[in-house]
């Protein structure tokens, strides 16, 4: 067990390493944009943008969460789940755009007043992209190809950036541009993954692998996580909309750059996690996965919160540095931001435990909680207090998630406390010998 926790953390830094390109990157697009647009334009852009990730999220039937599962427990081929996912994947996008289109029509003169008819309805082709880059990266995430898996979101992210800069400082088309800069980062990696899938892991399309016993496995599996997932959706994201409902596209713009400083916390426990899941759904031994998540959530524990001391600091200053002086409550919403999304990023460890072990209903059931909770705390302190609200609801709601969270834990693994959330001097020492053998190999290389 030794071994493979030295193989699981050094595959968890690793991926860490690959990520940080796309934490540039993705740096770049959120100044690019802040910059590029105005907060106001930038608020524009925000909801434009929710409108096809909003019916990616509702429309996804949990078919990612349960590739995952299946392909690292290697209960569905690989040709399967490719020809599986592909043909969902264009199903679902067109049923989204429908829905998609009737929903813009019927609420463009309501809700929608204040953004472009026409730019969310072009939004809307971002739908087959988004759905097939999606489901391919969960066959990836489930084969334990992380390289792959972080070079296909790396794809995606330079690919936005280009064209971000084609089309507001070379061509310039405002909010138009970044839509299709948009667009175009999902293709891009769709056309990436499609060609690794073929030429290196020998994927084949074919309906001879369809099978509908196998997708009735997977909906089973994933409408659980699925529930789950929109109403993490929810949760992560509808305090904008409440924003746009109760305020201006202003405090929609300065609102959303802060949460996306801040969310760049998350990123470690994305990286550990994408390494996690298929890791505990092929775990059988319950010591085993308990002793994998203990040791990846305490170390996350003191990195991420040392590092969100860190951005409280220095909040002002990077705010200013990426988005100007057009952005001037950004830097006190992030600061209220900042303890919420600290204990989001060990959080989201224990759920993909959770969901990993065949138990997706227990994160499904705390998210029906944090939703209303998060609904209830916007609707009162929004209209008193105005955008710190949000920000706010936001934290108190992820504090809340996190502490049930790790409760249900505590029950499931008969774990203390202390085991999963505090460092130990074994830890320290591992951590120690797995860095100084990537270095050595990193010596070996040059």
């Amino acid at each position: 067990m030794k071994t493979e926790n030295n193989s699981f953390l050094s595959n968890s830094i690793l991926t860490l390493t690959r990520q940080l390109i796309g934490i540039v990157i993705g740096v770049l697009v959120v100044s690019i944009v802040a910059r590029g647009l105005g907060s106001t334009r930038n608020g524009e852009y925000t909801l434009i943008t929710y409108v096809p990730i909003m019916l990616m999220t509702f429309l996804n039937l949990g078919i990612n969460s349960s590739t995952v599962y299946y392909v690292g427990r290697k209960k569905i081929s690989i040709n399967s789940a490719y020809t599986t996912n592909i043909i969902i994947s264009i199903a679902l996008s067109i049923i989204s755009i429908l829905i998609g289109a009737a929903a813009i029509y019927i609420l463009k003169d309501s809700y929608f007043k204040q953004t472009n008819t026409g730019l969310l309805y072009l939004s809307l082709l971002s739908l087959p992209g988004i759905f097939l880059m999606t489901f391919m990266q969960t066959i990836l995430q489930g084969m334990e190809h992380f390289r792959s898996y972080n070079t296909a979101l790396v794809v995606q992210q330079f690919s936005n950036l280009f064209f971000l800069v084609v089309f507001l400082f070379v061509i310039p088309l405002g909010v138009l541009g970044t839509i299709l800069a948009f667009i175009l980062g999902y293709v891009c990696s769709v056309v990436y993954m499609t060609f690794f899938l073929i030429k290196y892991s020998e994927a084949s399309f074919s309906f001879h692998y369809f099978s509908f016993s196998e997708l009735k496995e997977l909906l089973t599996y994933g409408i659980k996580a699925h529930v789950s997932n929109i109403m993490t959706f929810f949760n992560y994201r509808l305090d904008v909309f409440l924003v746009a409902n109760f305020l201006s596209m202003h405090y929609v713009g300065v609102y959303t750059f802060a949460v996306n400083i801040g969310e760049r916390l998350s990123i470690f426990s994305q990286s550990i996690s994408q390494v996690l899941l298929p890791r505990i759904a092929a775990t059988n031994a319950e010591e085993d996965r308990n002793q994998i998540t203990s040791m990846v959530s305490r170390f996350l524990m003191i990195l991420v919160l040392l590092m969100s001391v860190a951005l409280f600091i220095v909040s002002g200053l990077i705010v200013r540095l990426l988005g100007g002086a057009d952005y001037p409550e950004s830097p006190m919403l992030l600061r209220w931001i900042i303890p919420g999304v600290a204990v989001l990023a060990v959080e989201k460890i224990l759920s993909n435990d959770l969901a990993g072990r065949g138990k997706p209903e227990l994160n499904m059931y705390v998210s029906f909680f944090n939703v209303a909770l998060n609904v209830v705390l916007n609707l009162i302190l929004i209209p008193k207090i105005g955008v710190a609200g949000a920000a706010i609801s936001t934290t108190i709601t992820y504090v809340a998630s996190f502490i049930i969270k790790c409760w249900i834990y505590k029950k499931e693994t008969k774990m203390r406390y202390r085991t999963f959330l505090v460092m130990t001097s074994s830890d320290f020492a591992l951590i120690k010998k797995i860095f100084q053998g990537i270095r050595g190999k990193l010596a070996v290389n040059k």
